[in-house]
């Protein structure tokens, strides 16, 4: 049975009692894909035909010339070699969108082209013409699609037919692009920033269904009512039964959160005795596959075939889980047998078949490691909310601040019915909670219903830079704080 949860800002997809899909989205860890800035221009590349765009972020993004839309009418019109020196200077203000999240030491990925995506059709301001997503294949629908289309659109925009778009009614396709263009003209409003946001890109539950409104998901748990709504009013009709409101002390990540912790560490164990180690580089990521504490008698062909067969199972739930991407090597304990490798390669690709973003396996390498890519959607679990130790620079890491933030919003969480607590923080941690007017902590005080005292102190350690002191009524709180602070 495949099982969804959500928890306030946490999606885990369970299958069959093994968390598969693990995603986080909250103020710490947003989700910038899609977000359209209001941006200034840092810096002109031509060497690299590029230039770096500050979006306000700690890293500017990177928006190459083929990405601006005066470029691609230039090059629709036969001229390509323009430089991208003579469309933007530093210094000049635009709009962008993200396409990628930032990666390590690489800022996120930017486009001119802007696109916002409905149900049926994706809305493209400046996107000249009408395509059609290649599963509909219909010659005849095609054709009608495009023409109806055509007779809708104003000036240079340009919409993209989904595969869903097929079987959706004028009607609905034309108040589809209204809705869109009128979003898209709310945004063009002068802002008194730049940079500055215009736009949200879709949240991690618009995400969700998206993803997963036409798969056979059996149950939705939720444990906001808000989030219940939403779903309640986008999910298809034959799914909105399956949406259950769990109690407020009922914790729907309680099952997998020993499955979830095990996800961010290097080591893990399999069932029989093997183990794997999992390794991230820049340029790719290597799952080391070991023999262990495996002790059944069994010779040494044997051996090897029954740890790599679990291990192709864990591996491959293992991607999903902690959202690896790019190059990935998988060193499997050494085969004897030509037949025992292409084994472990079917039942690799079939493991595989259940994860919503492609991959693609190209095979045993001549060293015996199994290559594989996979798409890049979104940033590894572990960079969201880890960093590399400053005390060991790279061996180790530890969370990032707004790891550590999402970490205490979740203890917290737990201490929910009481009215008030205590926290001692750094204050490199204290100013996430304040660093806007609508402040974060307020909004956490209004979600848990309870008061929280945050109190700034350099005495905690990077490694650990918060702890929970008190919890319980705000005067006994308010007196333990007194007390603190006298002693200070």
């Amino acid at each position: 049975m495949k099982k969804t949860s959500l928890k306030r800002e946490a999606v885990v997809i369970d299958e069959h009692g093994k968390a598969v899909e693990w995603y986080v989205e909250s103020e710490f860890i947003p989700n910038l894909i899609g977000s359209v800035f209001k941006a200034k221009v840092e810096k002109v590349m031509p060497n690299m035909q590029a230039a770096f765009v500050s979006i306000g972020g700690e890293k500017n993004g990177f928006l190459h010339r083929d990405e601006l839309v005066a470029y691609q009418r230039d090059a629709r019109n036969g001229n390509e070699e323009r430089s991208i020196n003579q469309y933007v200077k530093a210094g000049s203000e635009m709009t962008v969108q993200v396409t990628k999240e930032s990666d390590g030491t690489k800022g996120p990925r930017l486009t001119e082209i802007i696109s916002l995506p409905g149900h049926a059709i994706v809305y493209l301001p400046e996107g000249h013409g009408v395509s059609l997503s290649k599963k509909i294949r219909e010659e005849e629908k095609r054709q009608s699609l495009a023409d109806y289309l055509t007779s809708l659109l104003q000036g240079d925009e340009g919409v993209i037919v989904r595969t869903q778009g097929e079987k959706a009614t004028r009607a609905d396709i034309e108040e589809e692009i209204r809705f869109l263009r009128a979003l898209w003209k709310k945004t063009q409003t002068d802002q008194a920033q730049v940079p500055s946001q215009l736009f949200q890109g879709s949240s991690l539950i618009e995400q969700l269904i998206k993803r997963h409104c036409n798969e056979e998901l059996h149950e939705w748990f939720v444990d906001e009512y808000d989030d219940f709504l939403m779903l309640k009013q986008l999910l298809p009709a034959s799914l909105k039964e399956r949406v259950r409101l769990t109690a407020g002390s009922e914790d729907v990540f309680l099952s997998v959160s020993g499955q979830l912790q095990k996800a961010m560490r290097r080591h893990l164990w399999l069932k029989n005795g093997g183990y794997l180690i999992f390794d991230e580089t820049e340029a790719l990521t290597v799952v080391d596959v070991n023999s262990g504490r495996y002790t059944k008698k069994a010779t040494k062909s044997q051996m090897a075939f029954e740890v790599n067969q679990q291990a192709a199972v864990e591996i491959c739930r293992q991607l999903r889980l902690r959202n690896y991407s790019g190059m990935i090597l998988i060193d499997f304990i050494e085969m004897e047998s030509e037949k025992a490798q292409r084994d472990i390669l079917k039942q690799v690709e079939e493991e595989l078949l259940q994860d919503h973003i492609k991959t693609s396996v190209k095979g045993f390498t001549k060293l015996g490691m199994l290559e594989l890519t996979r798409r890049k959607a979104s940033l590894p679990m572990a960079e969201m909310v880890q960093q590399t130790c400053p005390t060991c620079e790279g061996s180790g890491r530890i969370l990032t601040n707004h790891g550590f933030a999402f970490q205490l919003e979740n203890e917290l969480a737990q201490l929910r019915g009481v009215e008030c607590m205590l926290v001692q923080a750094r204050p490199e941690l204290v100013h996430l909670f304040h660093e806007n007017e609508a402040s974060v902590l307020k909004r956490l005080e209004s979600w848990l219903n309870a008061s929280v005292l945050l109190v700034s102190t350099n005495q905690l350690p990077v490694e650990k830079p918060y702890e929970i002191l008190f919890q319980g009524t705000e005067q006994a709180a308010k007196n333990r704080l007194k007390t603190l602070t006298n002693n200070d």
